[in-house]
């Protein structure tokens, strides 16, 4: 059994051997969220899919970034001290792990952490508690120091559902509710196309849920949507596509 430590240290690292439940889902959680595997040009990290089902081949996104923003910590943590208790919360944080605190404002700001636990906040409390993966650099002063919660990217993923949403990955094959999963997020892919695609051209979100579409926001100065990657032969629309995924690698 691994301790939270060396989990964490194994999200970082990456997998090694491939997992033999690849394309398999799974209501057993059998890797730290955020693993990841390269399998030839293909990259995989292991997620969660949460409360709804997921389609093959449909942009997914995070739905909990941050879990919290701009919290206050209730209790003053020295440096070098890996425990930060009683970090004020307005919601439920069902798993932060893998996640990052990062804080925001006063004493110890711009420092950000990986957190490898976190206490389970599920009936609302008002406050949790957090271990990171290294010691803190800076102090944090009670009733001062803020900090933003993020849970892992890959925790309770959902439907891409918006043009500017935080594209994670394509599942590869169909998702249950509640099931763990690796999520592709680099090289070939078949993912769904919104609206005609051009090989070869940067592709987006599109306003059909899950699915691409051309790049059509850039300027000069600003690209507007988030790119996914690129179409690597012409696409229709309502049909699946080869999309080089450039995403995470």
């Amino acid at each position: 059994m691994l301790t939270k430590f060396q989990a964490f240290q194994q999200h970082m690292i990456g997998v090694v051997g491939k997992p033999n439940n690849l394309f398999i889902p799974e209501a057993t959680q059998r890797y730290p969220l955020g693993a990841r595997f390269k399998y030839g040009p293909r990259t995989f990290h292991y997620a969660y899919g949460g409360g709804v089902a997921l389609a093959a081949g449909k942009l997914v996104a995070g739905t909990d970034m941050p879990a919290e923003a701009n919290v206050t910590v209730a209790t003053t943590a020295a440096i070098g001290a890996t425990e930060v208790p009683n970090i004020t919360t307005t919601a439920a944080e069902i798993n932060l792990d893998g996640g990052m605190m990062i804080v925001n404002d006063n004493e110890g700001e711009g420092n950000s952490y990986g957190i490898v636990k976190s206490k389970a906040n599920a009936a609302l409390a008002t406050s949790t508690d957090v271990t990171l993966a290294d010691p803190l650099a800076v102090a944090l002063v009670a009733a001062s120091s803020q900090v933003e919660l993020y849970s892992s990217p890959y925790y309770d993923l959902d439907l891409s559902a918006a043009i500017t949403d935080i594209i994670i990955g394509v599942p590869p094959v169909v998702v249950a509710i509640g099931y763990y999963f690796w999520v592709q997020t680099w090289g070939p892919a078949a993912v769904l196309a919104g609206a005609t695609l051009v090989a070869g051209s940067l592709v987006s979100p599109h306003t059909t849920d899950g699915s691409v579409g051309p790049l059509i926001t850039v300027t000069a100065e600003t690209i507007t949507e988030n790119v996914v990657g690129y179409a690597l032969t012409a696409g229709t629309a309502t049909e699946y596509n080869a999309i080089f995924l450039r995403i995470t690698p």
